[in-house]
Parts: structure tokens; C-alpha cells; sequence
């Protein structure tokens, strides 16, 4: 069958052609120009025909005329000569490596060309054998990263983290949305638990026409590996490796098909098990009841029908959330639109990529009532780290934007500080009143990741004793798929910023999220609280919280245990306390 093209599909395509010329060595530029009219195509709010019926896809601003030829081509004949060309030359391996932490195209190309290198299996070879450190722009520390990351890339084989993942999720499902054949299609699995990293997207689709849309989906472009299950489900990944899943059921079973699919095993094993024991059924294709198909209206209607109170698929890990819904609704869970501001974000005073100013604009466009700016303090200095002075500097800038802007937006003055080798807090006894003179001071390690857990658990332990600090930042450090934190005895960090009455922060950047969403349930428990922080470093980068709201809410917290869902007065009261 021909491939209907969407504007998922060509921007999908057009993404593919971009990293296909980076793997073969083109010029930079182009195949960047192939990456940003993907990303028009994708905020495009016209349909693809009338795009290129109306000749408003050649004015979309990052379109140009060669990437426009290859969306009308697609669009004409259902594929692209181009790509394929390209993907005929590209030997499969090279995509393959695309995997590896920190190895892009453009080295993967250099790789190919100096030693010949096509598989993962031949870049692990030589780097073992030490002829990476030999190729210009390597050396011996890039070599030993690389093994490191294909070592990384084993142990976590088709994992993706949240961005990459809800991106090919969003063209897949609005693919799939746009099939007539469709009525319905969700996103579920992972992704839609929002763990931390995902192994597959998966994806539940209701219709009358199974066959016809598991070949629609089988047809994508850059889709390889595939395997149908029947004519109602189909496995096949991207070319990077990444694992998708579409299983089609008829509209009447679609509401328990979702909740299967969403999982966690674990818990649609309780689910199961609850309808035995009311003499119910519950499978792929419905809750049965002798032989019939119970109607139900949504998830809320099927959970009502097992004797428990919806339960949010965030929370769907068999971590005592069925027995809890089973004794009345569940306490309602911190949501994006309850966020009122941040607190850990960097200008260009130290790391950042926007001033000041420019930050707080942002936030004003999100509607938000606060934004705490917190760069980086001197120990920092590869992260241009703020001396006494320029802190002092940017408290005046601060103080003068709240006398012009501050009933619009209030800026709080913070830092991120540097969590010393012995644990001393930076400017810690050489300038209290500094530290003083912060809103909230957020204790962060940078460095010394080599310590035993013993030192490191001990070294956070006297950060938390400091009277100045008000978050523990990113506690471990860790990197997801690129880098593990350091070693910590989390119970004993927690009980301890209980008892200094420290809170913690969950750094919503999607490569750390953390402090992981299993430690909440003991932190809230304690006490502990939080706040939900994008380690922004430019605007953008602000929008990073969404993923943080997603930590908060499978650790179970509502808006009381996240202060930046609070409002301003009471968030001033808030940084008021340990004065």
C-alpha cells in the first residue's frame, strides 16, 4: 500500500535525512537545514496538502527549496529519493552507533573515515585496542568515554530519555490520529508512567480496521526490524533503535486495552486479580463479565468497577497504590498548571545563555509569579561562577527589575552553591554575609565524584548542617544513559535534611530528574519537601519543569509538598524561616 503522508511522517523523514548527511560527512549546514524544517513542519498548525497547495510550506520559516522539493516529493509519490538514496549508502551500524553516549554524526563519520569503523561492534574493537586516541580530535580520555559509553549503551539497550521519546511518540500517535481507519490513539506504556527513561513507545489504537493501520504503520519511513503479531499488533524501531509498539483493538475494548497497556505489569496484575475476584475478566480486548463485554465510558468507569478510585498512571508501579484506592479517592497530585515559578535557573552572568532580563521575560510569558535566579557561586569557575562582586552586582539588577517589574513578576535572589570536597558550602566562613544575603541557597556537588559513599554521604551531611542552605540540588549528579551519580546513602541524606529542616530539590532537566521519583514516598514522609527546578539555562529551558511535575506526581506529591506550586507571599514566608 502507498504511505499516506502526514506532516509527522515528512518531518520524521526530513529529521532521518538530516543525521543520514551528518553520518556521511556533508556539510554541516545542510544537513542542519534538513533538522530545522523538520521542526517547522512540526509546529505547522496547516495540514501538509493545503501546506503545498497553498505554497505556504515554502515560506515556513527553516523550509527551504530542497527540503520543500523532498515534502512534495513524499507527498506525491509516497517516498523520497533522496532518502532513499541516503539510506542505501549508510551502512546500518553507523545509525547504530548513534546510541552511544556523546557520539554523534559528525564523529561517527570522522570515525568511519580515519579507521574504517562501520559497526558497534568494530568501534568497541578499537577502541580496546587503542586506535581511537589516534584519529585527530579523539585522544586517550575521548577513547576510554567511548568505551564507557558503548559499555552504557549495552546496559541500557533501546532506552531513551523523555524529550527523544515523547517526540517520536508525538509523530507516531498524530500519524496515527490522521488514519480514517482510526477513532481513537493514546499514548501508553512508559512513557505515559513518565519513567525516568523509556525502553519502547507504545502506543494503543481503536479500530474497525486493524490490518489496514498496522500497514499504514509498518510503512513508515525509517521504520526497520519489524515484526507483525497478528493483524492487530506490530512491533518495528526507528533506525536508532528505538522499540515502538502499536496494538489495535475494536472501540468497545479500547478503555481496558489502554489500561494494559499503560501498566506496569505489577499493577494490571492487582487489576486482574481484583476482577477474578468479582467475577469479572479483564484482557486486551475488555472487561468481560459471562461472556459479555462490560461498557465502559473510561478508565475511571473500569477502576470504579473493581471497588477502587481512579488511580493515575503515573503512580501505576504496584507501589501500594490499589490498596490505597481501595479505601476512598487518592489525594490529588501536583499538576503542571499549579506551578507559580522556579528557583534554579542561570543567566549569562555565569553559564547561561540569556541575561537576566531576558529569563525574567520568559517566565512573564508563562505566566508565572516568581522566578528565583540561581547561578552559579566561584568554586564554579569552568561554569563562570559568580565572585563576591559580581553577586553583588546582580542583587542591584535584581532589586531594580522588582521596583519596576516586581507585582508582575518578583525575582528571588539565589545561588546555586558549590558543595566543597569536605563539604563545606561555597563562601561558607569567608563570607557568611554573602551567603546571607541570599532568598535560598541551593547546595549542589560539582565535582569530587571519586569520593566512597561513605565521604560523599558524609561531605552532603555537613552541606545539610549549614544554616544558609535551603534545597539540596540534583543530589547524586547522575546523568541518565550517560553517566551514574555518586555513590550516597540516600535514607541517611534524607533523614538528615529532615532534621535541618533542608528541603529537596527534583531537578526536572530530562537528562538528571532526580532526586528519583522511588525516594519521595520516604522524603514526603519525613517531612522533606520540595522544588520542582529546571536547571534552566536559557528560556527554553524553563519548560523543562513539565518533566520535573512528572517525578513529582509518581512520588506521589500533591501541592503542599511542592513549594513552587505556593504562592508568592507564602513562598516569601517560605525563605523567611531559617533567617
Amino acid at each position: 500500500m502507498r504511505l499516506r503522508v502526514d506532516r509527522y511522517i515528512a518531518a520524521l523523514v526530513l529529521d532521518d535525512i538530516g543525521t543520514l548527511l551528518e553520518l556521511n560527512g556533508a556539510d554541516p549546514f545542510r544537513a542542519g537545514a534538513f533538522h530545522a524544517a523538520a521542526r517547522a513542519l512540526e509546529r505547522a498548525e496547516a495540514e501538509l496538502e493545503q501546506l503545498v497547495g497553498s505554497g505556504a510550506l515554502r515560506r515556513l520559516p527553516g523550509v527551504g527549496a530542497t527540503s520543500a522539493r523532498v515534502v512534495e516529493e513524499l507527498l506525491r509519490t509516497g517516498g523520497s529519493t533522496l532518502h532513499a538514496e541516503l539510506r542505501e549508502r549508510t551502512p546500518p551500524g553507523m545509525v547504530e552507533m548513534l546510541a552511544v553516549p556523546g557520539l554523534g554524526p559528525r564523529r561517527i563519520h570522522l570515525l568511519h573515515e580515519a579507521l574504517d569503523i562501520e559497526t558497534l561492534e568494530e568501534l568497541e574493537s578499537a577502541a580496546q585496542a587503542g586506535r581511537i586516541a589516534g584519529v585527530s580530535g579523539f585522544g586517550v580520555r575521548t577513547q576510554q568515554k567511548i568505551r564507557e559509553g558503548v559499555a552504557f549503551m549495552r546496559s541500557s539497550v533501546g532506552r531513551r530519555r523523555q524529550p527523544e521519546a515523547f517526540q517520536a511518540a508525538g509523530r507516531l500517535l498524530g500519524f496515527l490520529e490522521g488514519l480514517p481507519e482510526v477513532s481513537e490513539a493514546r499514548l501508553a506504556g512508559e512513557l505515559r508512567r513518565r519513567l525516568e527513561t523509556v525502553g519502547a513507545v507504545e502506543l494503543v489504537v481503536a479500530t474497525k480496521a486493524p490490518a489496514a493501520v498496522i500497514d499504514a504503520f509498518l510503512s513508515l519511513p525509517g521504520i526497520v526490524r519489524s515484526a507483525r503479531q497478528g493483524d492487530a499488533v506490530a512491533s518495528a524501531s526507528y533506525a536508532d533503535g528505538l522499540p515502538l509498539r502499536v496494538s489495535c483493538v475494536v472501540p468497545e475494548g479500547f478503555v481496558a486495552a489502554w489500561v494494559l497497556a499503560t501498566g506496569s505489569e505489577a499493577h494490571v496484575a492487582g487489576l486482574a486479580a481484583r476482577a477474578e475476584a468479582a467475577g469479572l475478566r479483564l484482557s486486551a480486548d475488555g472487561l468481560w463479565r459471562d461472556g459479555r463485554r462490560v461498557r465502559l465510558k473510561d478508565e475511571g468507569a473500569l477502576y470504579q468497577r473493581l471497588g477502587l478510585s481512579l488511580v493515575p498512571p503515573e503512580l501505576r508501579e504496584a507501589e501500594g497504590e490499589l490498596e490505597a484506592a481501595a479505601q476512598g479517592p487518592l489525594p490529588p497530585l501536583v499538576d503542571y498548571a499549579d506551578l507559580r515559578g522556579c528557583f534554579h535557573c542561570h543567566t549569562s552572568a555565569s553559564d547561561g545563555k540569556a541575561t537576566l532580563e531576558e529569563m525574567a521575560g520568559a517566565a512573564l510569558d508563562r505566566g508565572w509569579a516568581y522566578l528565583g535566579i540561581a547561578d552559579h557561586s566561584q568554586a564554579a569557575s569552568y561554569a563562570g561562577g559568580l565572585t563576591p562582586a559580581q553577586v553583588r552586582e546582580q542583587h542591584a539588577a535584581i532589586d531594580a527589575w522588582n521596583r519596576k517589574h516586581g507585582e508582575e513578576l518578583w525575582l528571588f535572589k539565589g545561588i546555586e552553591a558549590d558543595i566543597l570536597s569536605d563539604g563545606r558550602v561555597d563562601y561558607a566562613g569567608e563570607d557568611d554575609d554573602l551567603l546571607a544575603s541570599f532568598d535560598y541557597v541551593v547546595a549542589s556537588i560539582h565535582s569530587g565524584f571519586g569520593q566512597g559513599e561513605a565521604e560523599q554521604t558524609t561531605r552532603v551531611r555537613r552541606a545539610l548542617a549549614d544554616p544558609h542552605v535551603t534545597f539540596l540540588g540534583h543530589p547524586t549528579g547522575r546523568l541518565l544513559l550517560s553517566r551514574d551519580g555518586i555513590r550516597l546513602d540516600l535514607a541517611a541524606v534524607i533523614e538528615e535534611a529532615a532534621r535541618q529542616r533542608v528541603d529537596i530539590e527534583i531537578n526536572a532537566n530530562p537528562r538528571r530528574l532526580e532526586l528519583d521519583w522511588r525516594w519521595w514516598r520516604l522524603a514526603a514522609s519525613l517531612g522533606v519537601r520540595t522544588a520542582i527546578n529546571p536547571d534552566a539555562h536559557s528560556p527554553a529551558g524553563l519548560g523543562d519543569v513539565a518533566y520535573g511535575v512528572g517525578v513529582a506526581r509518581k512520588g506521589g506529591l500533591g501541592v503542599a509538598e511542592v513549594v513552587n506550586a505556593w504562592g508568592l507571599e507564602e513562598v516569601r514566608r517560605y525563605f523567611g524561616r531559617r533567617g
